[in-house]
């Protein structure tokens, strides 16, 4: 179905033309309605004419609501809680740095991640906090991904394509 021959309708997906953007329409008013417009929501909600909205946008998925469409939303927004502004997706294993002055080179460790909220622990160091993912981005008291590899014993693990030498 193209977007110039295809109704919008409620729970449809839709990607914008001009840069990928995915969003999800939310309520399309009346075709009786003098200016008819859509309601649909990326990270906010939004309002564009109905006209001007199939010409920005292209159709991704239908809108027939099922368990699993149900489902993958859920997961997309467990996913979206769990990434940084920076657009990094925190994961378990991952080391990052604390960048506030005052906490002398301080790096953590991600043991799990839910709801946005990341379980971590001191990498040299049995300490364990809990750390807001919406603060782990670079600014004066922020946090910075350092290496985005896995753990094994609380050691730093090579990747396949690394060679260590020995002399």
């Amino acid at each position: 179905m193209s977007a110039a021959t295809g109704s919008v309708q409620p729970h449809q997906r839709w990607r914008r033309k001009s840069d990928g953007v995915l969003t999800k329409v939310l309520y399309v008013d009346s075709p009786s309605q003098f200016r008819r417009s859509v309601h649909h929501q990326a990270q906010r909600r939004t309002i564009t004419a109905y006209g001007s909205f199939l010409k920005k946008y292209e159709l991704v998925s239908d809108g027939v609501p099922t368990d699993t469409s149900v489902q993958d939303d859920a997961a997309q927004a467990e996913q979206e809680k769990n990434t940084t502004c920076e657009g990094i997706l925190v994961r378990q294993g991952q080391i990052w740095e604390n960048l506030d002055t005052g906490q002398s080179n301080r790096h953590v460790v991600i043991e799990s991640v839910a709801d946005g909220e990341a379980q971590v622990r001191d990498y040299y160091g049995t300490k364990h906090s809990t750390l807001s993912v919406s603060r782990m981005y670079r600014h004066s008291t922020g946090w910075r991904l350092v290496e985005p590899g896995g753990l094994k014993y609380g050691a730093l693990t090579a990747s396949a394509d690394e060679k260590s030498e020995s002399r």
